[in-house]
């Protein structure tokens, strides 16, 4: 092969070089770059997940801790009245049943669970007890509400684990006192 062949064979072996880092240079950024965005998105999914989950523990805890409040307010001879109780209780009753609701975007049905409903039986009883609270059995309404609140942080704690690790949801009421499998029928 004589010199002319080899140096055209050369600069079109340099050509095609040049011609792939050109094209495959910009493709591995863009590449890298979409990559950076997808993790990105996915940590802001998560993180927005977690504030569900984190929204619904904290409304729930504070509609509780008001509720046990009351109770022992009442318990020391300091009974709020009854038009009072509901003011204050309805927005933290609202907050804490919309953040329920919000946990269906993360995968969880939590408005109408057992968590819910013995919430608001809950309230009902502080409410019924505020009416008349010489009659009414404070102590163990108090210990009733006092008891929700360790299975409430187990369940967000539960559910906090799958929504970090990206698990499907399961029913984060599983093994609590607010498991509808444990309950008797209705």
């Amino acid at each position: 092969m004589d010199a002319a062949k080899i140096g055209l064979l050369g600069a079109v072996a340099a050509a095609l070089i040049a011609a792939l880092a050109a094209t495959i240079g910009p493709l591995t950024v863009q590449r890298r770059k979409e990559r950076a965005d997808s993790r990105q998105r996915l940590e802001d999914a998560v993180a927005r997940r977690i504030d569900v989950v984190n929204n619904a523990g904290v409304c729930c805890r504070a509609w509780l801790t008001f509720l046990v409040r009351v109770l022992e307010d009442a318990q020391a001879g300091r009974v709020l009245p009854v038009d009072d109780f509901d003011e204050k209780s309805e927005p933290l009753r609202s907050a804490a049943e919309s953040a329920l609701a919000q946990a269906v975007h993360v995968g969880y049905e939590l408005l109408d669970s057992e968590l819910a409903h013995a919430m608001r039986s809950v309230e009902s009883a502080v409410r019924s007890a505020l009416l008349n609270p010489a009659d009414a059995p404070l102590d163990q309404l108090r210990d009733r509400a006092n008891a929700y609140f360790e299975p409430r942080e187990v369940i967000r704690t539960h559910m906090l684990r799958e929504v970090t690790r990206l698990e499907k949801p399961t029913d984060p009421l599983a093994g609590t006192v607010f498991d509808s499998r444990r309950l008797p029928a209705r």
